[in-house]
């Protein structure tokens, strides 16, 4: 009998039985992480911070000694995020809260004019977008909605402003995460994407170089990130064919450390590049 893919992949602590099926819990913080103090009183600017891998890039930069700006947009998020920063400034780090949307690039320019009114400088930018679980419709595949392309608008056009406002040895990591689990066809779509992130950041980096020497781009793009919005049972599981390779979801804190290596001077040599951190892959 196949087994579900929850049962082979996911420590037991982790999984919650719901009406026989298993829904996993996502983890946002590793108590067992180590910090080496590598980004000591840098200044970060955190978009999307709603978004579970958000959430965990925040708790480990706090770990290593960072103090985070957190941009949401959503009104419904508020009272989520502000427990975000309760619990970063319970690590002893400084935190803070900025409410707008980041693909109007009035709007953005107002946000950073904003989060520089309350710290001296910018010295890192995680410039990232979530893409959600949502089923495909007869007039198009979820990936492509307008929703998510201005989300991808939003990393295009802060990317593009962020550099006047930020400290001249600055990190900005362009970032997309596929916070959904679903059949192997669509990762397709998730790849036009993930290339997308990929030549943008290479470009904008040879760009930035012209003016601004100092300053780092790289990108990271994830597979499929657990998080609170997926359905208990993978879509139509029982009815996908046998014999395949599928990329085994991560959790969040899991690709935390990679955004703490590109902001760190560990990666100082790294520019134009992006990770692609597709997770481990799993056969049926």
């Amino acid at each position: 009998m196949k087994k579900r893919l929850h049962e082979v992949s996911t420590p037991i602590d982790t999984v919650k039985a719901t009406n026989a099926f298993m829904k996993i819990s996502p983890k946002y913080y590793a108590e067992e992480y180590s910090s080496h103090n590598k980004l000591h009183n840098k200044n970060v600017v955190i978009t999307a911070a709603d978004n579970g891998v958000s959430k965990a890039i925040a708790f480990a930069f706090a770990k290593e000694g960072a103090n985070i700006a957190l941009i949401y947009n959503h009104q419904s998020k508020e009272k989520e995020v502000k427990g975000l920063v309760k619990k970063i400034e319970e690590m002893g780090r400084k935190a803070w809260l900025f409410k707008s949307c980041t693909f109007d690039e009035f709007k953005c320019k107002r946000l950073l004019q904003n989060v520089l009114k309350k710290i001296d400088s910018i010295d890192v930018l995680i410039n990232t977008f979530p893409i959600y679980n949502k089923k495909s419709s007869e007039t198009g595949h979820y990936l492509l909605r307008k929703t998510d392309t201005l989300k991808i608008q939003s990393l295009f056009t802060i990317g593009k402003i962020a550099p006047e406002f930020m400290s001249q040895s600055g990190v900005i990591i362009n970032s997309g995460t596929l916070c959904a689990y679903a059949e192997p066809d669509q990762l397709v779509f998730y790849s036009a994407l993930k290339a997308a992130i990929k030549n943008y950041t290479h470009e904008m980096n040879r760009y930035i170089s012209l003016n601004k020497h100092n300053l780092r781009i790289n990108g990271i793009t994830t597979g499929f990130i657990w998080s609170e919005t997926l359905p208990d049972a993978l879509p139509d599981y029982e009815h996908l064919p046998v014999n395949i390779d599928s990329s085994v979801p991560l959790h969040p804190y899991e690709v935390a450390p990679l955004y703490v290596f590109l902001a760190s001077d560990d990666a100082r040599s790294i520019a134009g590049q992006t990770i692609d951190a597709g997770g481990k892959i799993h056969r049926y």
